[in-house]
């Protein structure tokens, strides 16, 4: 077998597994997509990097159907949308895979005392895992409604209305450091930050 395999392309290996040792044989890989264009722009580049890693570092042992399709839905999503809806895909697409990986923040009830958050501004707490209402953390920076709209839909893997800005890749970057991370540091997190145009 001869050739480069690039990042992010998808294809399906053959493997001649060897019992009881870390090499094994890779004899065949049939390319199904590639995806090189996503090399060319910073930020579909570092998009693309957060989902590979964080497949990389959480991904059970055992195949994942819909975490896959998850992974590729998001890479070709990455490669396919406009350049000024790059940040918001990326942003959509990441939090999806984070649903995808069983770790989503709480976004319709208050953390803390249980009542239901609807357009009022409210907290989102990284260690409480989601909202908390103005009532339960009455101080310090909250999301007015237009902000928590778009957090409900980026979380839901959608593009808002609204251009994403820096605070909202906040909020997913510190959300994965804290509840999907477990301490482990994400390289690729920090040059998602890097690469936003914000």
């Amino acid at each position: 077998m001869s050739g480069l395999l690039e990042p992010f392309a998808e294809g399906r290996a053959t493997l001649y597994l060897r019992p009881n040792r870390d090499l094994h044989t890779l004899s065949d890989f049939e390319l199904i997509r590639e995806r090189q264009a996503l090399g060319t722009d910073l930020r579909r580049f570092g998009g693309a990097s957060v989902l590979c890693e964080l497949v990389l570092r959480l991904a059970p042992e055992h195949a994942d159907q819909r975490l896959f399709s998850t992974l590729v839905e998001g890479l070709d999503r990455l490669l396919d949308v406009r350049s000024e809806e790059v940040p918001g895909v990326a942003v959509a697409v990441i939090w999806r895979l984070v649903g995808a990986l069983g770790f989503l923040p709480m976004l319709e009830e208050c953390q803390r005392c249980g009542e239901h958050i609807d357009d009022r501004a409210a907290a989102f707490d990284v260690d409480a895992g989601g909202l908390v209402c103005s009532r339960c953390r009455p101080g310090g920076s909250h999301l007015d409604r237009e902000e928590l709209t778009q957090l409900r839909v980026l979380v839901a893997g959608e593009l808002p209305a609204t251009p994403v800005d820096s605070q909202q890749l906040g909020l997913l970057t510190a959300f994965i450091r804290y509840h999907a991370a477990e301490g482990y540091r994400l390289r690729s997190l920090d040059f998602l930050t890097f690469s936003d145009g914000s």
